[in-house]
């Protein structure tokens, strides 16, 4: 079904070239398909009863310990990474989708966030978290690991592939899954700009009631406001009321810049291992040129563009996005 370092389209489907003759920008058929372009096939097993998922700890160093959830029974290892003031319960709309017989999901809370621990270290920066993430793999002895990232998450996915390789490490890493990631240098959301300014970043953080922040974040994130339920407005409030997560956005903001970031950027081209890239088209945090960019600069990979979705397709059009995964998933890993 595919061939080396690209993709093989089904019914008749064509590449569309933007600038890499390997890579290909795809729409799924849920949104507006368009003709000559494939699509990610059905869900296998739908409707197969999952496996209650299990709260379990990583302990990276005394003071950074890893909370991280285990689910399915499948043979391939998918690592989840969230984003930015997230946990691992961004995933919770996307998980029970997979069939549990084809991946075993790991949904790790980064350093920081959710119910991990909160060191006051200052070691937030994106190669900070892609080596806790390393760690981790080596740790569980996870080989050709899939890590699916969104945002921040899709940024630390991209250099814990890089610091891997750089390490001779490269059988941890069999392929990434990149949603709306973070990969270039960009001008930060306004909120995010304020909270790196001290003092002020610690007033809004500390002053402003959680629900208010909650419902501002996520009205700019959705594209669809029905997307905004009341479940989601309470996984995020939970991420949001933890224990010390203010001074943990605040370092994270601070250090979201890397200081290698162009040779960061240059090292995608070296990047052997199938990649697809997920975007939600009207996303306006992370724009679509960006994941276009970002297709054309990884060799071989594919972008999935989701129609009528903004930033978290993973929440807002959760089957669909689940569909071009484990397309992905058989294409390369079974």
């Amino acid at each position: 079904m595919h061939r080396k370092g690209g993709w093989q389209t089904r019914n008749g489907g064509q590449s569309l070239k933007e600038g890499n003759d390997r890579n290909q920008t795809i729409r799924t058929m849920d949104f507006t398909p368009v003709p000559g372009c494939a699509a990610p096939g059905p869900l296998r097993r739908e409707g197969a009863p999952v496996n209650a998922a299990s709260r379990r700890e990583f302990r990276c160093r005394d003071d950074v310990v890893i909370s991280y959830q285990v689910e399915g029974e499948g043979a391939i290892p998918v690592v989840f990474l969230h984003g930015f003031a997230a946990a691992l319960t961004t995933w919770d709309d996307i998980r029970p989708l997979f069939p549990p017989g084809l991946c075993r999901l790991y949904c790790l809370d980064l350093k920081g966030f959710g119910r991990s621990s909160k060191p006051r270290d200052g070691a937030y920066g994106p190669a900070d978290q892609a080596a806790v993430i390393s760690a981790f793999l080596e740790d569980r002895q996870l080989r050709k690991a899939v890590l699916v990232g969104h945002s921040l998450g899709g940024g630390i996915a991209l250099l814990t592939l890089l610091q891997a390789e750089a390490a001779g490490k490269g059988d941890l890493i069999g392929g990434l899954v990149l949603i709306d990631s973070a990969a270039y240098p960009q001008r930060l959301p306004p909120v995010l700009g304020l909270i790196r300014l001290p003092l002020l970043g610690w007033a809004i953080l500390h002053l402003l009631p959680v629900s208010v922040m909650v419902r501002f974040t996520l009205l700019k994130i959705y594209h669809d406001r029905r997307t905004m339920t009341p479940a989601r407005i309470a996984r995020y409030t939970d991420s949001f009321n933890r224990k010390g997560i203010a001074q943990v956005f605040i370092e994270t903001v601070r250090r979201l810049i890397p200081d290698d970031f162009p040779r960061i950027i240059a090292s995608y081209r070296t990047i052997a291992a199938p990649v697809l890239a997920i975007w939600g088209r009207e996303d306006p945090i992370i724009l679509l040129e960006k994941g276009v960019r970002l297709n054309r600069d990884i060799p071989g990979s594919r972008l999935v563009v989701i129609d009528a979705c903004g930033h978290n397709p993973h929440e807002e059009k959760p089957a669909a996005t689940c569909a071009a995964i484990v397309e992905f998933l058989d294409r390369f890993f079974t």
